[in-house]
C-alpha cells in the first residue's frame, strides 16, 4: 500500500521535529529565558507547535496502525 512508506515517514519526520522542539524549550529553560517576557511569545509558540507535532505523530501512528495493525510493536 502506498500510504505505508509514507506514514513512516512522516512518523519519523513528527519525532525529530518533536525531540528539536523540546531541545530548543529545554535551552531555553536553561539559559533562564521561560519566565523572560521578551521570550514569552517564542516559549508560546514553540510550546504549541510542539503540541501539535506530538498530535501529528500520534495520528500517522493511528492511521499506521488502521492499516497495519498486526506489524506495530507495542510500545513499552
Amino acid at each position: 500500500m502506498a500510504d505505508d512508506p509514507a506514514l513512516d515517514e512522516i512518523q519519523d519526520n513528527t519525532r525529530e521535529a518533536g525531540q528539536r522542539l523540546r531541545a530548543s524549550l529545554n535551552l531555553m529553560h536553561s539559559q533562564g529565558m521561560l519566565d523572560n517576557a521578551n521570550y514569552r511569545e517564542l516559549t508560546t509558540r514553540l510550546s504549541k507547535a510542539l503540541a501539535m507535532v506530538e498530535a501529528s505523530y500520534l495520528e500517522a501512528r493511528r492511521r499506521r496502525e488502521i492499516l497495519l495493525p498486526s506489524t506495530i510493536e507495542p510500545q513499552q
